[in-house]
């Protein structure tokens, strides 16, 4: 990768430009004519941020990519960030942190962003957001403070390029020789470590695995398949999908790794079933609860 990078030389500076829609699927408004055009946005609202600090990053080693050539920059008017990378470089990924309009974000990492991605949704994490997870996810209090936390959603891409939840997914974290990490917890019962949470369907929320109202959160669901991985220290991991009645079988992975204090976001993709359709079993507990909470 390094003499990859070396070797780029006619490349153009990042810029934040006032480019595309300001939804994630593109759609009206003006045309960007860059390699990645994306939106930023508050993670939990999906609204567009303006003004928010962003770095690109090496996607292998989580370090800037290289500060001469793509400078840390603002997101522009709707969000809008737009870039230009060479055709070697074919991932990237981004650190966003900063402030706009009030809100004041955590430092937020995603990985594994394709360098020619349209409309692609950069993701920021509100302080009050990252607390909310924490709380809801039964994420303990007294968590190392040099452990990050992982998240993505599940996802399987249609023929027409959309983007569709998958259900009844479970997810497991492995380090670097392949060993699958068990969830270690403080004496109180909340996850220190290596703890896997699903999302509530009507909050979009981590949650614990069992909430007051009875519902279980032991897998991902039609109605939002994400997933967070509470209390991982430094280092290099791959968290691998699999349907929760296949458990054989890898459906996909993404490779990750946190940073102090910060959530790390990386989307799983996966395969098509037997069906050439949508994985997802047609069972009832595959969809999740849709009532307000």
């Amino acid at each position: 990768m390094k003499a990859l990078l070396a070797s780029i030389t006619a490349v153009s500076l990042a810029t934040a430009l006032a480019c595309g829609s300001d939804s994630a699927n593109g759609g009206t408004g003006d045309e960007c004519a860059s390699t990645f055009c994306g939106t930023l946005v508050d993670f939990k609202s999906k609204s567009p941020k303006e003004g928010v600090d962003v770095m690109v990053l090496n996607n292998e080693t989580g370090e800037p990519l290289d500060l001469a050539k793509w400078p840390a920059f603002k997101s522009g008017a709707k969000g809008a960030v737009s870039l230009d990378f060479p055709p070697e470089l074919t991932k990237v990924g981004f650190k966003m942190w900063g402030a706009s309009g009030g809100m004041k974000f955590k430092d937020s990492y995603q990985f594994n962003v394709g360098s020619t991605e349209q409309g692609k949704r950069l993701y920021a994490v509100w302080e009050g957001t990252y607390m909310g997870a924490m709380s809801s996810g039964g994420i303990s209090k007294n968590v190392d403070k040099s452990y990050g936390h992982l998240a993505g959603t599940v996802y399987y891409k249609n023929p027409a390029g959309e983007e569709e939840y998958v259900g009844c997914v479970v997810v497991e974290i492995q380090d670097e020789s392949g060993k699958k990490l068990a969830e270690e917890k403080d004496p109180d019962g909340f996850g220190a470590k290596f703890a896997i949470r699903y999302f509530d369907t009507r909050t979009d929320m981590p949650t614990n695995t069992k909430t007051a109202d009875g519902y279980e959160w032991t897998m991902t669901h039609t109605n939002n398949s994400r997933y967070m991985v509470g209390g991982v220290p430094a280092g290099q991991y791959k968290v691998v999908a699999r349907l929760k009645d296949d458990p054989a079988k890898v459906l996909g992975e993404v490779a990750l790794r946190p940073f102090a204090g910060a959530l790390s976001i990386g989307n799983i993709y996966v395969a098509a079933g037997a069906d050439g359709r949508n994985p997802s079993p047609p069972n009832a507990e595959c969809t999740g609860p849709t009532d307000e909470k």
